[in-house]
């Protein structure tokens, strides 16, 4: 539970800030960052770039 929650951490400092470059993410990262960031919509880049590694073309 304890390593968990350290990684858990170390992804909230690596993308906390909505103006940085966003660190290639994998789709458990990317739940949490669009978790993180929900409210700030389309000017987070943050929340941009989690919403692209979630979303998927179905077709």
């Amino acid at each position: 539970m304890s390593s968990l929650m350290n990684r858990l951490a170390q992804w909230e400092i690596e993308y906390c800030d909505c103006a940085s470059p966003s660190i290639a993410m994998d789709r458990e990262r990317a739940v949490l960052v669009l978790t993180q960031h929900a409210e700030h919509g389309s000017r987070c880049g943050q929340y941009l770039a989690a919403l692209a590694r979630v979303s998927t073309v179905l077709g």
